[in-house]
Protein backbone atom coordinates (compact mmCIF):
# COMPACT_ATOMS: atom_id res chain seq x y z
CA UNK A 1 0.00 0.00 0.00
CA UNK A 2 1.07 3.86 -0.21
CA UNK A 3 0.64 5.75 3.10
CA UNK A 4 0.50 9.19 3.93
CA UNK A 5 0.97 9.14 7.87
CA UNK A 6 0.81 12.95 9.69
CA UNK A 7 2.39 13.18 13.16
CA UNK A 8 3.70 15.53 15.73
CA UNK A 9 1.91 18.93 17.12
CA UNK A 10 2.26 22.23 14.84
CA UNK A 11 3.70 25.38 16.58
CA UNK A 12 2.06 28.82 16.48
CA UNK A 13 4.25 31.54 16.53
CA UNK A 14 4.22 34.54 18.76
CA UNK A 15 7.37 36.24 17.98
CA UNK A 16 10.78 34.41 16.87
CA UNK A 17 11.58 32.71 20.05
CA UNK A 18 8.16 32.24 22.01
CA UNK A 19 5.54 30.26 20.16
CA UNK A 20 2.02 28.42 21.14
CA UNK A 21 2.02 24.07 20.62
CA UNK A 22 0.62 20.74 22.62
CA UNK A 23 2.66 18.00 24.05
CA UNK A 24 2.60 15.77 20.69
CA UNK A 25 6.04 14.01 20.32
CA UNK A 26 5.19 12.62 17.13
CA UNK A 27 5.27 8.78 19.15
CA UNK A 28 3.10 7.18 17.57
CA UNK A 29 3.23 8.44 14.22
CA UNK A 30 6.73 7.29 14.34
CA UNK A 31 5.98 4.01 15.49
CA UNK A 32 3.42 3.26 12.77
CA UNK A 33 5.14 5.05 9.74
CA UNK A 34 7.95 2.30 10.64
CA UNK A 35 6.26 -0.53 11.22
CA UNK A 36 4.14 0.12 7.79
CA UNK A 37 7.75 0.65 5.90
CA UNK A 38 9.10 -2.58 7.22
CA UNK A 39 6.19 -4.42 6.50
CA UNK A 40 6.53 -3.20 2.71
CA UNK A 41 4.27 -0.12 2.20
CA UNK A 42 5.42 2.39 0.50
CA UNK A 43 5.25 5.12 3.44
CA UNK A 44 5.39 8.87 3.78
CA UNK A 45 5.58 10.41 7.03
CA UNK A 46 4.77 14.16 7.55
CA UNK A 47 5.65 14.93 10.67
CA UNK A 48 6.60 18.38 12.83
CA UNK A 49 10.21 19.22 12.76
CA UNK A 50 10.46 18.72 16.93
CA UNK A 51 8.96 15.57 16.71
CA UNK A 52 10.25 12.21 17.00
CA UNK A 53 11.95 11.10 13.81
CA UNK A 54 12.29 7.52 12.34
CA UNK A 55 15.08 6.06 13.74
CA UNK A 56 16.22 3.79 10.88
CA UNK A 57 15.91 4.96 7.30
CA UNK A 58 14.30 2.78 4.34
CA UNK A 59 14.48 3.25 0.92
CA UNK A 60 10.69 2.97 1.52
CA UNK A 61 10.02 5.43 4.39
CA UNK A 62 9.92 9.12 3.04
CA UNK A 63 9.91 12.55 5.65
CA UNK A 64 8.54 15.81 5.10
CA UNK A 65 8.60 17.82 7.67
CA UNK A 66 6.49 20.94 9.19
CA UNK A 67 6.66 23.65 11.87
CA UNK A 68 3.42 25.79 11.28
CA UNK A 69 -0.40 24.88 10.44
CA UNK A 70 0.36 26.57 7.36
CA UNK A 71 2.95 24.29 6.56
CA UNK A 72 1.21 21.58 7.48
CA UNK A 73 -1.70 22.49 5.32
CA UNK A 74 0.10 23.52 2.17
CA UNK A 75 2.43 20.25 2.61
CA UNK A 76 -0.88 18.13 3.47
CA UNK A 77 -2.48 19.29 0.20
CA UNK A 78 0.80 18.91 -1.82
CA UNK A 79 1.02 15.19 -0.97
CA UNK A 80 -2.91 14.36 -1.23
CA UNK A 81 -3.13 16.30 -4.77
CA UNK A 82 -0.18 15.08 -6.67
CA UNK A 83 -0.08 11.70 -5.55
CA UNK A 84 -2.88 8.26 -4.73
CA UNK A 85 -2.24 7.48 -1.41
CA UNK A 86 -4.49 4.34 -0.44
CA UNK A 87 -4.42 4.97 3.04
CA UNK A 88 -4.00 8.08 5.02
CA UNK A 89 -3.76 8.35 8.51
CA UNK A 90 -4.06 11.75 10.19
CA UNK A 91 -2.63 11.46 13.36
CA UNK A 92 -0.95 14.87 14.00
CA UNK A 93 -2.13 16.63 16.99
CA UNK A 94 -3.21 19.95 14.91
CA UNK A 95 -3.50 23.70 16.14
CA UNK A 96 -7.03 24.55 16.71
CA UNK A 97 -6.08 28.20 17.11
CA UNK A 98 -3.27 30.45 14.71
CA UNK A 99 -2.14 33.36 16.34
CA UNK A 100 -3.64 36.49 14.04
CA UNK A 101 -1.75 39.13 15.77
CA UNK A 102 -0.05 40.63 19.25
CA UNK A 103 -0.74 43.46 20.87
CA UNK A 104 2.82 44.50 22.98
CA UNK A 105 2.16 47.93 24.67
CA UNK A 106 -1.10 48.81 22.91
CA UNK A 107 0.84 48.57 19.48
CA UNK A 108 -0.44 45.85 17.18
CA UNK A 109 2.33 43.75 15.01
CA UNK A 110 1.45 40.46 13.19
CA UNK A 111 3.62 37.28 14.59
CA UNK A 112 7.12 37.48 14.21
CA UNK A 113 7.10 40.81 13.44
CA UNK A 114 8.54 41.87 16.49
CA UNK A 115 12.44 39.47 16.97
CA UNK A 116 11.72 39.12 20.72
CA UNK A 117 9.14 40.71 23.22
CA UNK A 118 10.77 42.39 25.46
CA UNK A 119 10.55 41.05 29.14
CA UNK A 120 7.68 43.02 31.84
CA UNK A 121 5.86 44.47 28.31
CA UNK A 122 2.03 44.32 28.52
CA UNK A 123 1.17 41.15 25.62
CA UNK A 124 -2.17 40.38 24.40
CA UNK A 125 -1.91 37.11 21.50
CA UNK A 126 -5.36 37.25 19.47
CA UNK A 127 -5.87 34.43 17.75
CA UNK A 128 -8.13 33.08 14.78
CA UNK A 129 -9.63 29.05 14.12
CA UNK A 130 -8.16 27.00 11.89
CA UNK A 131 -10.29 24.81 9.68
CA UNK A 132 -10.16 21.31 10.01
CA UNK A 133 -7.54 19.42 7.70
CA UNK A 134 -9.34 16.22 8.01
CA UNK A 135 -12.36 17.13 6.28
CA UNK A 136 -10.54 17.93 3.55
CA UNK A 137 -7.96 15.18 2.81
CA UNK A 138 -10.62 13.56 0.31
CA UNK A 139 -11.32 15.94 -1.31
CA UNK A 140 -7.81 17.09 -2.37
CA UNK A 141 -7.23 13.31 -2.96
CA UNK A 142 -9.89 13.45 -5.86
CA UNK A 143 -7.20 15.28 -7.81
CA UNK A 144 -4.80 12.00 -7.67
CA UNK A 145 -8.09 9.92 -9.30
CA UNK A 146 -8.15 7.94 -5.82
CA UNK A 147 -9.83 8.91 -2.44
CA UNK A 148 -8.22 6.58 0.29
CA UNK A 149 -8.75 5.02 3.27
CA UNK A 150 -8.59 7.73 5.95
CA UNK A 151 -8.40 7.12 9.85
CA UNK A 152 -8.23 10.51 11.99
CA UNK A 153 -7.55 10.62 15.47
CA UNK A 154 -9.00 12.11 18.29
CA UNK A 155 -7.43 12.77 21.85
CA UNK A 156 -9.68 13.20 25.11
CA UNK A 157 -8.25 13.64 28.35
CA UNK A 158 -10.23 12.09 31.40
CA UNK A 159 -12.96 11.69 29.39
CA UNK A 160 -16.09 9.14 30.04
CA UNK A 161 -17.15 6.24 27.56
CA UNK A 162 -20.02 8.71 26.58
CA UNK A 163 -17.54 12.01 26.39
CA UNK A 164 -15.09 9.90 23.95
CA UNK A 165 -17.96 8.81 21.93
CA UNK A 166 -19.20 11.99 21.61
CA UNK A 167 -16.26 13.69 20.52
CA UNK A 168 -15.54 11.07 18.10
CA UNK A 169 -19.12 11.68 16.73
CA UNK A 170 -18.17 15.43 16.02
CA UNK A 171 -14.80 14.25 13.81
CA UNK A 172 -17.51 11.93 11.45
CA UNK A 173 -20.15 14.74 11.54
CA UNK A 174 -17.90 17.61 10.78
CA UNK A 175 -17.68 17.07 7.01
CA UNK A 176 -21.36 17.95 5.37
CA UNK A 177 -20.22 15.47 2.90
CA UNK A 178 -20.33 12.29 4.69
CA UNK A 179 -18.38 10.19 1.57
CA UNK A 180 -15.52 12.56 2.39
CA UNK A 181 -15.58 12.06 6.46
CA UNK A 182 -13.14 10.02 7.39
CA UNK A 183 -13.47 6.03 7.64
CA UNK A 184 -12.61 5.13 11.36
CA UNK A 185 -11.37 7.53 13.92
CA UNK A 186 -8.90 6.18 16.66
CA UNK A 187 -9.90 7.14 20.21
CA UNK A 188 -7.16 7.66 23.16
CA UNK A 189 -7.39 9.56 26.25
CA UNK A 190 -4.44 10.75 27.51
CA UNK A 191 -5.42 9.38 31.19
CA UNK A 192 -5.08 6.24 30.15
CA UNK A 193 -1.45 6.30 28.38
CA UNK A 194 1.79 4.76 30.04
CA UNK A 195 5.07 4.62 29.25
CA UNK A 196 4.26 0.86 28.15
CA UNK A 197 0.72 1.49 27.61
CA UNK A 198 -1.43 2.95 24.75
CA UNK A 199 -5.15 2.22 24.83
CA UNK A 200 -7.23 2.76 21.82
CA UNK A 201 -10.37 2.26 20.45
CA UNK A 202 -11.11 2.17 17.05
CA UNK A 203 -14.45 3.57 15.75
CA UNK A 204 -16.16 2.68 12.75
CA UNK A 205 -18.87 5.46 10.88
CA UNK A 206 -21.46 4.02 12.61
CA UNK A 207 -19.89 4.90 15.83
CA UNK A 208 -19.92 0.73 16.16
CA UNK A 209 -16.13 -0.17 17.77
CA UNK A 210 -14.49 -1.61 14.64
CA UNK A 211 -11.13 -2.72 17.15
CA UNK A 212 -9.72 -2.18 21.25
CA UNK A 213 -5.99 -2.33 20.95
CA UNK A 214 -3.89 -2.06 24.07
CA UNK A 215 -0.77 -0.64 22.65
CA UNK A 216 0.93 0.67 19.63
CA UNK A 217 1.95 -2.38 17.84
CA UNK A 218 -1.81 -3.82 18.09
CA UNK A 219 -2.99 -0.65 16.76
CA UNK A 220 -0.34 -1.15 14.06
CA UNK A 221 -1.96 -4.50 13.56
CA UNK A 222 -5.54 -3.27 14.21
CA UNK A 223 -4.99 -0.30 11.50
CA UNK A 224 -3.57 -2.35 8.86
CA UNK A 225 -5.68 -5.17 8.89
CA UNK A 226 -9.32 -2.71 8.84
CA UNK A 227 -7.02 -0.30 5.76
CA UNK A 228 -6.23 -3.38 4.04
CA UNK A 229 -10.03 -4.11 4.00
CA UNK A 230 -11.35 -0.59 3.15
CA UNK A 231 -9.26 -0.95 -0.37
CA UNK A 232 -11.93 -2.72 -1.54
CA UNK A 233 -14.17 0.27 -1.40
CA UNK A 234 -15.32 1.98 -4.63
CA UNK A 235 -15.08 6.04 -3.46
CA UNK A 236 -14.88 7.29 -6.54
CA UNK A 237 -18.56 7.58 -8.18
Amino acid sequence: MKILITGGGSEEPIDTVRYITNFSTGKTSCFLAEKFAEAGDDVTLLTAEKAVHPAKTAPNLKTVFYRTFKDLAFNLKKLCTAQSFDTVIHAAAVSDYSVSSIIVDGKEFLPEQIAKVPSGLKLTVNMKKNPKLVDSIKGWSKESGKIPVLVAFKLTSKATPEERKAAVEKVFSSNQNSLLAPDYVVSNDLSEITKDEHPCRIFSKDLDTAALTDNLNGLYKELERLTTQGQDKNYLK
